[in-house]
């Protein structure tokens, strides 16, 4: 009763907007939001295809270091595996609650979001670096992504499988859970959880600015004006 539980797992959707086709849905996305999604869909695409091979994307310190292959500090996040139901699944979250980040905390301020997730993406990199290397990160960034939004409305009730119902604030706890009774590892839920824990303690509980650089401003132009988005 009340305020209807936002549900999880996210194939309902938004079922009020309407969109007349799939072009519609997908250029209603926010820039970063729908950047992050081609990306990987992207990544893969060429790997399934056999364009690529996965150990070229992959996070290796190693070869970062001794050949150079920087790349390899970006593209391990927009990894998700191969095309199947883990890889659709993965494709709705990363919609559903990037997109509805982007347009609440980050309105209007795509750098800024870009300089979150970058900055999130540091300290997930140190972790593996500290860790010995964690191959891909992708997973580890979506819990970032949804403990920053579960921050955003922590009282907002969500329906699990439509089992039972958490306050937003626990939903990256659950998800936590429901991994690893799943047969699955917490560490990447985990270390996304610190990631965007320290985004959130330092920007809201300390208060610093950590507004996106001005390159990042000038990337971020808005098409029909070509002036910055605001930082």
């Amino acid at each position: 009763f009340g305020q209807p539980a936002h549900s999880f797992p996210p194939f309902a959707g938004r079922a009020s907007v309407a969109m007349s086709s799939p072009a519609d849905w997908y250029n209603s996305l926010p820039k970063v939001t729908r950047f992050y999604f081609t990306g990987a869909i992207a990544s893969t695409v060429v790997i399934q295809l056999g364009i690529l091979s996965p150990y070229l994307i992959l996070l290796d310190f190693g070869k970062v270091t001794r050949d150079f292959e920087l790349w390899r500090l970006l593209t391990n996040f927009f990894f998700f595996g191969m095309f199947g139901m883990p890889f659709v699944f993965n494709m709705f979250f990363l919609v559903r609650y990037s997109q509805s980040l982007e347009e609440s905390r980050f309105q209007g301020r795509a750098a800024d979001y870009v300089w979150c997730l970058l900055l999130c993406a540091g300290v997930l990199l140190a972790f593996a670096y500290l860790a010995g290397g964690i191959p891909i990160l992708s997973s580890a960034m979506m819990s970032s992504i949804v403990y920053l939004w579960s921050r955003i409305t922590p009282t907002l009730p969500v329906s699990i499988f439509g089992m039972f119902t958490v306050q937003a604030f626990y939903f990256p706890w659950a998800l936590c859970v429901i991994h690893v009774l799943m047969g699955g590892s917490p560490v990447a839920d985990i270390l996304g959880i610190i990631a965007g824990h320290v985004y959130y303690f330092l920007k809201d509980v300390q208060g610093y600015g950590l507004s996106a650089p001005a390159f990042l401003c000038g990337v971020a132009r808005a098409p029909a004006t070509r002036r910055p988005l605001a930082c």
